[in-house]
């Protein structure tokens, strides 16, 4: 009889996975969290270093809690997408005041915290409490549709019905391992541009495999082409209000605590009221004496 695919993923990812990322020998509920937020739309070469400071400044929900706004955002520095800092101070004071800073396990539990969604609740569950969830993002989605159904431009079937595919697959008791593979096999042989097939472990249960490496590589060069993208999306990165906020977030953090900045000392191409304004919505920053300060 031959291994099932999840036999060979799992033999795959014992030998070549990425085990030894901080987050991966942990199940501190805590770190698992801190990790996922940092993650979200983050590469993981740059978020081991920032993860290891960010946990060491502040090693559990009840320092994060104790923390001020301001204090978590500069500790944010180098990762972007700045919000997620926010979310994160959010779910720590949450857990503190609901769980007495003990993270729960149960989906509805999750779900109802600030900053969880569906995905992030479910890898909660298999990495911090080792639960089989699956925890689905557009990676994982990807691996599985190409694995079950072929290529993905058309797609061949439904969101639901990936879904159900990856609930099958997983095999009881390996939640945290079997997330973990199938993360490390989108990232690193089942890329979304470039996949090697000729190097992954499924090829042979692959429906998307017989078709090549080149047919699989044109069919998710036409499923990025048909996202429609939007004027920012367009512009060079140096001129999207997203590199603008980056960059005024960053000259506030070089600031002492409380002190602020004029708008009119900040230099940029774009509404700089329209940046400040966003800023201020998001709780990032406040007016205060005439300036705008971290909050």
């Amino acid at each position: 009889m031959q291994p099932s695919p999840s036999t060979k993923l799992l033999a795959w990812y014992a030998a070549h996975g990425r085990a030894t990322l901080p987050w991966r020998t942990t199940r501190d509920p805590y770190r698992i969290v801190v990790s996922e937020f940092m993650l979200q739309q983050t590469q993981v070469e740059r978020v081991v270093a920032a993860y290891e400071r960010f946990v060491a400044a502040y090693p559990s929900f009840e320092a994060l809690a104790g923390a001020t706004r301001a204090d978590i955002v500069r500790a944010w520095k180098g990762l972007g997408y700045n919000m997620r800092a926010v979310r994160l101070h959010n779910l720590a004071r949450a857990v503190i005041e609901q769980y007495h800073g003990t993270m729960p396990s149960g989906v509805e539990e999750l779900r109802a915290l600030p900053g969880i969604g569906p995905y992030t609740a479910a890898a909660i569950r298999a990495f911090a409490f080792e639960i089989d969830d699956v925890a689905l993002d557009v990676n994982l989605r990807r691996v599985v549709h190409r694995l079950q159904f072929g290529l993905e431009h058309p797609p061949r079937a439904t969101a639901n019905a990936v879904d159900d595919a990856a609930r099958a697959l997983l095999p009881n008791g390996r939640g945290h391992d079997w997330n973990s593979a199938m993360m490390d096999l989108g990232a690193t042989i089942c890329t979304a541009r470039a996949p090697k097939c000729a190097h992954c472990p499924l090829m042979a249960a692959c429906a998307a495999a017989p078709h090549g490496e080149a047919e699989i590589t044109r069919s998710s060069q036409a499923r990025v082409a048909a996202k429609r993208q939007g004027p920012q999306a367009r512009l060079p990165f140096p001129k999207t209000r997203r590199y603008v906020r980056g960059r005024i977030l960053d000259h506030l953090r070089t600031l002492a605590p409380g002190a602020v900045v004029l708008p009119a000392d900040l230099v940029a191409r774009v509404d700089l009221d329209e940046i400040v304004d966003g800023l201020e919505r998001d709780g990032l920053v406040v007016r205060d004496l005439g300036g705008i300060r971290l909050r």
